[in-house]
Formats: structure tokens, sequence, C-alpha cells
């Protein structure tokens, strides 16, 4: 391993190479300095899409213009001479194939682990870090499963799930107001919306395969809005409130399917909350437009989180910043500052929250999604990135016998938002089936 300006150089395997890794993962990682694209990894010579009109690049073609081995399954790759290199993994394959992904991947850090240092076990072996596209799973018990697995047993592993708006400076901001500040008090209701213009997507016959998924068992569930882009709204809910709050028990769905493809379009879900907070949640694909046309439209979005000392407010068209911000509201009844909005992204130095290249780029702007082509890609994938920077250190500082420790700067745990956004989904679906309430499992 050798240094480059002040970073160690990381490789990375990317698993599954269709529209979404050809058009963004490879080429943000690529233009990562001391990131090398050190395998690819898909079950298909020809990977096809039906979201572009352009064919994508075929397997042999992608090796050759990012330098690097191409293989047809994980265990393949894990046999290889590369295998025992790898940093960390992009997993952008189906999502009903995300838990035998990721759990391969934590089995393999296991075994590193099992093979290194005894002594020093945490940090003795090159440790392996997961980038996992959302849904974490499209199964509840595996969400679960594979969330146990990477926090009890495989905890030096950083898993990150990406979705990019978690990783936005407002997210982090909310979260530091709610969960460390106690703005708002005892968090008593949740209210939010996620239109999206996407119906070009989900009504198309022709992507049969998206708007169907398949169970372990072999049974064929109707898919689309609910695991295509619910996930992204409740990450960010989740990642903000915290792991201690609205923390689901029972749902109640209703949905709207498309007419082509059956796939559900609509939904309006109640959930019901251990802690006894009230959530409701909607959203449609019903929005005309696209966020691929000429002017692109962008999904509107409505987040609302009510305490017993105020409340917080995130709405907007992501793209267009300048159409919401983030929003802050105390209770003081009987004082002149009761029901007054603040601006928490301005007047205030957030340097030591967001580091100062962060800080000083930070907008009152509403951001969401980071759906940028170009670029380093989004924050979730620097997270990534710095994650495999930091355990690739401590592997080389421990050869010299030396332990950095943990230096992960992770302020709330991935893999527990993804298993509760799995939750509810999962219980979306089984309610929207039976007609009944349904136990989140």
């Amino acid at each position: 391993m050798t240094e480059k300006h002040g970073a160690i150089n990381i490789n990375i395997a990317v698993i599954g190479c269709g529209w979404w890794t050809q058009g963004w993962h490879l080429p943000h990682l690529s233009r990562h300095e001391n990131v090398k694209i050190a395998a690819l990894v898909d079950p298909t010579t020809k990977p096809l899409s039906t979201l572009t009109s352009s064919p994508l690049l075929s397997l042999d073609e992608l090796s050759k213009k990012y330098d690097c081995p191409n293989f047809y399954s994980v265990s393949e790759l894990l046999k290889s001479a590369i295998g025992p290199q790898i940093d960390g993994v992009v997993v952008g394959a189906s999502h009903a194939a995300h838990f035998s992904i990721g759990m391969a991947f934590l089995n393999e850090g296991l075994r590193r682990r099992h093979d290194g240092d005894e002594e020093n076990i945490i940090y003795g072996h090159r440790v392996i870090n997961i980038l996992m596209e959302k849904p974490f799973t499209t199964d509840a018990a595996e969400a679960r499963e594979m969330c146990d697995f990477s926090t009890r047993l495989y905890p030096e592993g950083t898993f990150i799930i990406n979705h990019t708006a978690s990783y936005q400076p407002q997210a982090t901001i909310a979260r530091h107001l709610i969960s460390t500040n106690k703005q708002i008090g005892k968090i008593r209701h949740i209210n939010a919306t996620m239109n999206v213009p996407l119906m070009w997507f989900f009504d198309d016959p022709n992507n049969h395969s998206w708007v169907t998924l398949k169970t372990k068992d072999g049974v064929v569930e109707r898919s689309g809005f609910g695991w295509g882009q619910m996930s992204h709204i409740l990450a960010w809910i989740y990642a903000v409130v915290g792991d201690d709050v609205a923390i689901p028990k029972k749902v109640y769905c209703d949905m709207g399917d498309a007419q082509e493809t059956g796939a559900d379009i609509s939904l309006a879900a109640v959930i019901s909350c251990s802690d006894n907070t009230t959530f409701a949640i909607s959203g449609t694909a019903l929005l005309p437009g696209s966020p691929f046309a000429d002017p692109p439209v962008g999904k509107l979005i409505s987040i609302q989180i009510y305490g017993t000392e105020g409340n917080l407010i995130f709405s907007g068209d992501d793209t267009k910043p300048q159409s919401g911000r983030l929003e802050l509201r105390r209770t003081a009844p009987g004082k002149a500052e009761d029901g007054q909005c603040e601006y928490p992204c301005t007047g205030e130095d957030w340097t030591s929250l967001l580091g100062d290249d962060k800080a000083s780029q930070l907008s009152d702007d509403f951001l969401f999604e980071n759906l940028k082509v170009e670029g380093l890609g989004p924050g979730s994938l620097h997270s990534f990135i710095d994650s495999c920077q930091n355990s690739a250190k401590r592997y080389a500082s421990s050869l010299e016998g030396n332990n950095l420790g943990d230096s992960s700067q992770h302020v709330f745990n991935d893999t527990h938002v993804g298993l509760k956004t799995v939750q509810i989904i999962d219980a979306m679906y089984c309610s929207a089936k039976s007609g009944q309430v349904e136990h989140v499992k």
C-alpha cells in the first residue's frame, strides 16, 4: 500500500454493472484519486437496461475502460488473486440479490479476521467495507439478519446503504438538532409525503422485471413505487430521529396499481409505533414529467416532525434547491418566540459538526437525493471511501505492530436505518395484499 496526498490507496470491487452502476457508481469512483476499481462482477456478459436508448457497455468493454478484471459471480471474485486485496465493495445488483451478496462479503470479513492476528482481532486483518444500493433488502427477516451480522458479528466493517439524502448536510444538522440537542422535545408525530415523476418507468411493460419481485421462496410478488422509492424518505426520517424513536410495530397500507404493469404507483400508510409516536406517510409516482427530461421534473418531498417542544420541517423540490429549506419552530406558550421560524443552516457555525469543507459550502437550500452524474458522487460514497481508507490505514499499521484504534466518523448506524425502512415497506405490501393491519416482522 502506498499513500498519496495524505490518503491511502484502496481497492474497490463493483458488484452489478447495470444502468445505475455504469452511469453513476463507476464514473464517480474513477474520479477519486486514491481509489482503484479493482474488479467488476456481473452474471451476464452484456448488461441490459430499458432505461436508456443507448446500449450499455459489455462486461469486457467495462473491464478495458476501467483497467480491471471481471468476474461472473462473487464466489469467483473471492477465490481469485484479487479477492483478498479488496478493501470495499459497491453493490449495485438487483434488489432481491442484496442479501446473498451482502452476507457473502460479511462472511468474507469474518474469514479474514480468523486468518489474521488473533491478538489484534478487530484491526489485525484487511477489513472489508460495503456500500449497498437501496433498499437494504426486500425481505424483513433478511434485513434483520444482515443488520445483526454487521452490527454484532462484524462491527469493524462499515456498512453503508446508498440513501444519498441521509448524507446531505441538512440531514446531519437535523439529526444533531433532534437527537443531540433535543431541540423539539419528545417526538410525538411524523407526517411525510414523497411524490415522484416516474409513471414512464413504472407503467412501461418493458420494465416487468423491475415491477415484480421474486421472494427467496420463489413466489412472485408485486413491486414498484414502494420498494423503488419509499426507502429514500423513510431512511431520511430514521437517520434523523435516531434508533429509539418511532419504532415501527404495525402498519396499515392501501396501494394503487399501474394499469399496464400492475406495479404499485401510489400508497398511503399509517404506522403504529411502540413508543406511541403517530406516523403517517404517503406517496405516488403519478407526478407528471420525468427527472431526465429537459428541463427535469423533480421529486416533491415533505417531511414534518413534531415534538413536545417544537417541530422540524424539511420540504421542497429536489431539482430546485431554493424551493425549500430546513425550518425549526419552537413551542413557547405565551412567549413571543412561540411558533416563530428559525433556519438552522444560516447564522450558525457548523464547522465542528460538518468539518471545514462542508461547513464553508453549506447553503440554506433544500438538498435531498444527490443524483448528479458529474463530480465525485454523493456523501454516502464519500463516507464509504473514507471508511475504506481508514480501515486500510489501520491494517497497514497493524502490519507494523501498531493499532490506530477506531477512526470511524459515522454518527448513525445505517443498517439500523435500513432495517426499519425494510420492515415498514415489507409490512406495507403485506397490508395492501391482505387489507388488514400487519405486524412488523
